[in-house]
């Protein structure tokens, strides 16, 4: 096996990441010098051109990265050019251009011959089993699939006996690793792989939601950056970041609306005059974090200190959508996640932000009996801290007080516990202090 072909596709997104940055290759290795000594134009060509090993090629993209500023986890996001994607059927029928959007990213997409008959069947129907949605779905997969250099299929060659389509997509993974000597990540929108995993460790679950919410195409990082630092009262003279830089995540997880909804040491009304900029070229005021606690910008809006009219501003003039909730993408192979779907009224409620509170009720877009993961509506975290003004205004606007949380307890259960035990907040706090404590004697 010929590796310096494995590795042609991450030698390109190198290049790429250079030009969109806007360097040529003799500022490229200024940046890289190291104690004031910098590689060659030459050395930074044989990469590029994928003319050195595997191993000077992964070297060089993690300074690539460092260089442009991208955090951690986008490194290794950018490193998914030296791995293998192996979609499954869930993945593929949520979404149908998936493998287009693989291919952007993964050295090579694998297709299992299992998924490619399970999509057939769907589209074929013989049997009546499936809706016609469904097989539409097929169809559309099937037809788009483009099969090339980097995108191929490969058969099951394991036991004949073995039944469970999971094992077969996890031993193909296996195949396609051994046989490209790379990482592979299933692309999965089903179960969770990790009880078939052991003993695979060069193969991983990727769970549809967490790669579509992280992916991230090429950007120049330092116009981000400088886009992220910018504010006036004016921005007609300003460069215009292009659309994926618009919604793209910076080192701190933050989207630009969100690091500016959140950076309240510069004056609301150039934060307005931002926010309506970026709104106006493509960024998107409902997009959550994924480096914290993965809420909208409305949501920091209500959780900051005195930022009332931001709040005001998001909800009115931005649009924000008044329901979108708290949403981690990296736990979405779990059957629950603690705290998910936690929406701008709810945290409004637990923190007893009344004229918040009041304000979204009366939103003819607010669903004011939305649950989270927990089963919590905003009249329960009202009542599990004691804010009685929020019960008020809940129950006024029509709040169900019927609706019970996962453990069978209404709004008035939750309350009598708050008499009883104190808010739910400093509970939530002393139970995570408790689990610290516990850790430590581990």
């Amino acid at each position: 096996m010929d590796k310096t072909n494995d590795i042609t596709f991450l030698c390109t997104r190198l290049k790429e990441l250079r030009e969109k940055n806007g360097c040529t290759m003799d500022e490229m290795a200024q940046k890289l010098a190291e104690n004031g000594i910098a590689p060659n134009k030459s050395s930074i060509s044989r990469v590029e051109s994928g003319k050195t090993s595997e191993k000077t090629v992964l070297e060089m993209a993690e300074k690539y990265c460092k260089v442009f500023g991208m955090s951690k986890f986008q490194i290794e996001q950018f490193l998914r050019g030296d791995k293998i994607a192996v979609p499954d059927t869930s993945a593929l029928l949520k979404n149908v251009q998936l493998i287009d959007e693989l291919n952007k990213e993964y050295g090579k997409v694998v297709i299992p011959k299992i998924v490619i008959d399970e999509l057939d069947r769907m589209k074929n129907n013989f049997n009546q089993k499936y809706s016609l949605g469904l097989c539409k779905r097929a169809w559309e997969v099937i037809r788009g699939i483009s099969y090339g250099e980097r995108t191929i299929t490969m058969d099951y060659t394991g036991d004949s006996s073995e039944d469970n389509d999971d094992c077969k997509i996890i031993y193909i993974a296996q195949e396609a690793s051994d046989k490209y000597y790379c990482k592979v990540d299933i692309i999965t929108n089903d179960t969770d792989y990790s009880a078939y995993l052991k003993g695979h460790e060069a193969v991983s679950a990727l769970h549809l939601r967490e790669y579509m919410a992280t992916r991230q195409g090429i950007i120049n990082m330092e116009r981000l950056m400088r886009v992220n630092k910018y504010y006036s009262d004016s921005y007609d003279d300003v460069e215009i970041p292009g659309s994926e830089e618009m919604n793209a995540y910076m080192p701190d997880g933050n989207t630009l609306i969100i690091s500016c909804v959140r950076n309240s040491d510069v004056p609301i009304n150039q934060r307005k005059e931002k926010l309506r900029w970026l709104i106006a070229h493509g960024a998107d005021v409902n997009r959550r974090d994924c480096g914290s606690k993965y809420l909208p910008a409305l949501s920091y809006a209500i959780q900051m200190k005195d930022q009332y009219e931001m709040f005001i501003f998001l909800l009115n003039e931005c649009k924000a959508d008044p329901n979108a909730g708290s949403r981690n993408p990296h736990g979405a192979g779990k059957v629950r996640q603690k705290n998910e779907g936690n929406m701008p009224l709810m945290i409004a409620a637990w923190w007893g932000k009344d004229k918040y509170v009041k304000k979204l009720c009366s939103d003819e877009r607010i669903s004011i009996n939305q649950q989270d993961e927990n089963g919590f509506t905003a009249l329960i975290k009202a009542c599990a801290n004691g804010k009685l003004g929020c019960r008020d205004i809940l129950i006024k606007a029509g709040a169900d007080t019927r609706i019970i949380d996962i453990d069978g307890k209404n709004y008035e259960d939750h309350y009598n516990d708050f008499l009883e035990m104190g808010p739910l907040m400093t509970r939530f706090k002393r139970d995570k202090q408790n689990k610290r404590r516990n850790e430590r004697k581990w």
